[in-house]
């Protein structure tokens, strides 16, 4: 039985199929959900404003969110954090 479980793995890994953890899946889904809400967010924004946000600043700004919520463990101060880095390129619109 061992060696099945052992052989079986190996396939698996010789595949080049990365086994996620439950909780890094579960990370990884976190991730995306914050992105999408934060890109919807902005979108929803510079609509409101009657402007088109400059190219790449929704990916990068998400982006940002995304990885300082992981370090902060707080929506505003991954907002704070990012607004601050992105600002001068927010500041032509």
């Amino acid at each position: 039985m061992r060696t099945k479980a052992i052989t079986a793995a190996l396939a698996l890994a010789s595949t080049g199929t990365a086994l996620i953890s439950p909780q890094a899946h579960a990370q990884s889904m976190m991730d995306q959900i914050i992105y999408s809400k934060c890109s919807s967010a902005m979108e929803a924004d510079y609509k409101q404003a009657g402007k088109v946000p400059p190219a790449g600043l929704v990916d990068k700004m998400c982006k940002c969110v995304v990885k300082e919520i992981g370090i902060l463990h707080s929506i505003e101060g991954a907002k704070n954090v990012c607004v601050a880095e992105f600002a001068p390129a927010n500041s032509n619109n």
